[in-house]
């Protein structure tokens, strides 16, 4: 035998179990040096901030471990624990406010679980540029988080709530979420705030909310928000306005009433719109800005409140006051974006995006975004128009609105 090659083989064995072994004790190392039992957590759901007297007041909605079944003894399970703990704490800066508010925890402040930021509106005035900064370069956030606002206290609304088995930060961004699938402009995310924030228009929308009656949060509107702190509140019943000029709406429901062209109520109906669109088209910059607003709807009759068939007359009526009653809404929404200032349907940006901000300096050009004129292209589109025809359930004496 050739023990040569033998001492060879036994050599290059030793060394590929030397290497195969250091390899699992330093995967084991690395991975223990970031470990942490959830047991040693206390994991946030929310955070909430304020404006305080020499700083912000920052609130965590916490998970509280003892309402889980695993953490609970029989007196905790009979004492129905909460299934939150609400954590606050001043500070100058929001670093310092965390700082506070982990030293008054037993366990690590975990933060990428949070699901919502609520801002109450008095700290977004006063310090909206920092407040983001500091969010932005917290390392444990992720940027999917939902952002809100309140005209009262942050700390309030996650204290107050009524209790249920989940917390009230998961309450609010469920209820949120829910919204926006039908209403674009409500989906506000950080990610696309802060997006919106840096172009040439400088404003985002994000969804406000309040307590009821009953201590539960409900939606109450939206808010138009610049990078400046400045803010404009559009009410609930408005929220569509807004959708349909910024961009889409799925599952909408919408109360209309049919006119003839010379202004006579023949019907009200109900319509469903499965779905709309708009897109922003810039015709013209000079000298004032020009853009065309394509809108598209698809949508159904769902009912009328008289007994109608659907005629051919009926038909033209219909799509007439779907005309009116669209264009009316586009323009109550910009009219809100014009009074208060805020370009939140980046018309800027769209200006900028063809006419670079270099270009017009050198040409000595300035133009005011506010003076953009809108031309309208409204087209509608109804399916099963049949369906709204007279039913055997509706008497024939109800008579017509005139």
């Amino acid at each position: 035998m050739n023990w040569s090659i033998i001492s060879i083989w036994n050599y290059k064995s030793r060394k590929y179990y030397i290497v195969v072994v250091a390899t699992f004790l330093i995967l084991g190392t690395v991975t223990a040096c970031d470990y942490n039992d959830v047991d040693h957590l206390y994991i946030s759901t929310g955070i909430g901030i304020d404006k305080a007297k020499n700083g912000i007041r920052v609130s965590v909605d916490l998970i509280n471990p003892e309402s889980a079944p695993s953490g609970q003894t029989e007196a905790g399970r009979n004492n129905k624990s909460e299934p939150d703990r609400i954590v606050s704490n001043n500070g100058t800066t929001m670093e310092l406010a965390f700082s506070g508010i982990q030293s008054q925890l037993s366990r690590s402040l975990y933060l990428p679980h949070t699901s919502i930021i609520l801002f109450s509106k008095s700290a977004i005035s006063s310090k909206l540029g920092g407040l983001v900064d500091a969010l932005e370069r917290n390392r444990q956030l992720r940027r999917s988080q939902l952002w809100v606002i309140t005209s009262g206290n942050a700390e309030d609304i996650f204290k107050d709530s009524k209790k249920t088995s989940v917390s009230t930060a998961i309450l609010i961004r469920d209820l949120v979420d829910e919204e926006s699938r039908r209403y674009k402009c409500l989906a506000s995310d950080e990610l696309h705030i802060v997006k919106h924030l840096l172009t040439p228009s400088a404003s985002s929308t994000i969804a406000e909310i309040k307590m009821n009656k009953n201590k539960e949060p409900v939606l109450s509107g939206l808010d138009f928000i610049s990078i400046e702190g400045k803010l404009y509140r559009v009410p609930f019943s408005k929220i569509l306005d807004v959708s349909w000029l910024m961009g889409r709406t799925f599952d909408v429901r919408e109360p209309l009433v049919v006119r003839s062209q010379d202004q006579q109520i023949h019907s009200l109906i109900t319509i469903h719109w499965i779905r709309t669109t708009t897109h922003l088209k810039l015709l013209r910059i000079l000298p004032t800005p020009i853009i065309q607003v394509d809108w598209r709807g698809t949508g159904e009759v769902e009912r009328w409140d008289s007994p109608t068939t659907m005629s051919s007359k009926n038909l033209s009526q219909l799509e007439w006051s779907i005309q009116h009653d669209v264009e009316n809404r586009l323009r109550e929404a910009w009219l809100m974006s014009t009074k208060s200032g805020i370009d939140v349907y980046g018309i800027r940006t769209l200006i900028e995006e063809h006419f670079p901000k270099e270009k017009y300096i050198n040409a000595k050009y300035s133009y005011d975004w506010k003076q953009t004129k809108l031309i309208m292209n409204i087209h509608s589109q109804i399916l099963h128009g049949e369906l709204a025809s007279q039913t055997p359930f509706i008497s024939k004496t109800v008579k017509i609105i005139k």
